[in-house]
């Protein structure tokens, strides 16, 4: 049996009726974020991420949140260091994620409000522990450890945020109740899924042909775009392969590939979806919508690689497009 030493909570615990009767654990997704909820006996923790129109470009959200108090269909919650409450809205169909008015996590312009569908629920990563003690963190700005641990082999489940930041949040099922908190990234091996499932393959040749090519990001300036070089990144792009069903994705200072798993057509002309999958098998939905087919010209959207960046023009035709250097790239010359 796992060893776990349990918190002695001095604030109130949570109903456990409020989490209704199988739990709320898990992740659940819209077009622009996602949403974690990860549940224990002692505290609940909620990671919200998404993108937002700000403007000519897109702003982002990234809050991690805790419960502080729960009802069945009402969740009040904070984040570390600020005093606006959050409220979750908890329906039979859906969550309804209301922020304060200026959350310090969201950029300029975050509306306030997002809604997640519970049909879209996904489970938490598995991860083992690799160190001979992992203890369990607060919420609070200094992260401090508390008495609860989990030792080596156990296996918790976390979410694993895209942007893989210092601390989870995480959960141990023990006999009675479940531990939540933060644990550190580096003490846990989260390469395993859940449950077993067979590796989807990529699609075929002929199905990627019309997406083929290198994709070069465009920067709107003024009514129009432009070709931008970054002082300390290259200019992001994208390239997809139809021959081995891959897109490999340049985010500037780092590179990623995925396959690409489905093609379906989208709303409206020259719409599609394409469904990505990552090597650890994260799913991710890829939304592609032709802007102006002479001028190879497409914006794609999606939650995690594709939320900061959308206009993209063929590498053959961006041409057509001035190329600008950013400015202030003094510091970074040697």
């Amino acid at each position: 049996m796992a060893l776990l030493f349990a918190i002695c909570v001095t604030s109130a615990v949570p109903d456990a009726s409020a989490q209704g009767s199988e739990g709320l654990t898990g992740v659940y997704s819209n077009k622009s974020g996602t949403l974690a909820i990860v549940e224990g006996s002692n505290e609940t923790l909620v990671h919200f991420a998404g993108s937002f129109p700000q403007g000519s470009s897109a702003g982002t959200c990234d809050c991690a949140l805790v419960v502080q108090k729960k009802t069945a269909t009402n969740w009040s919650l904070h984040q570390a260091g600020e005093e606006d409450a959050w409220t979750l809205r908890v329906n039979p169909k859906q969550f309804v994620l209301e922020s304060g008015p200026s959350p310090s996590c969201c950029g300029a312009g975050y509306s306030g409000k997002d809604t997640f569908a519970r049909s879209t629920s996904k489970p938490l990563s598995i991860c083992k522990v690799k160190v001979s003690k992992a203890v369990f963190h607060a919420s609070d700005a200094a992260n401090t450890p508390r008495k609860a641990f989990v030792v080596s082999g156990d296996a918790v489940e976390a979410y694993v945020d895209p942007v893989e930041p210092d601390f989870l949040a995480a959960r141990f099922q023990g006999p009675q109740k479940a531990t939540a908190g933060l644990l550190k990234r580096e003490d846990l091996d989260c390469a395993a899924e859940g449950a077993p499932t067979a590796a989807k393959a990529p699609v075929a040749a002929d199905k990627l042909q019309p997406f083929a090519g290198t994709w070069v990001e465009l920067t709107r300036q003024g009514k129009g775009f432009v070709v931008l070089k970054p002082c300390s990144a290259a200019t992001r792009s994208f390239t997809v392969k139809p021959a081995t069903g891959e897109v490999e994705v340049q985010l500037g200072q780092e590179a990623t590939t995925m396959k690409v798993t489905s093609v379906e057509a989208g709303k409206g002309a020259g719409a599609w979806v394409l469904g990505l999958t990552a090597a650890d098998g994260k799913p991710e939905a890829l939304q592609w919508k032709t802007a102006d087919a002479a001028k190879g010209t497409v914006t794609v959207s999606s939650p995690d690689l594709f939320s900061q960046s959308h206009d993209y023009v063929r590498q053959e035709k961006k041409s057509a497009f001035p190329s600008k250097q950013e400015t202030g790239c003094d510091e970074f010359e040697r």
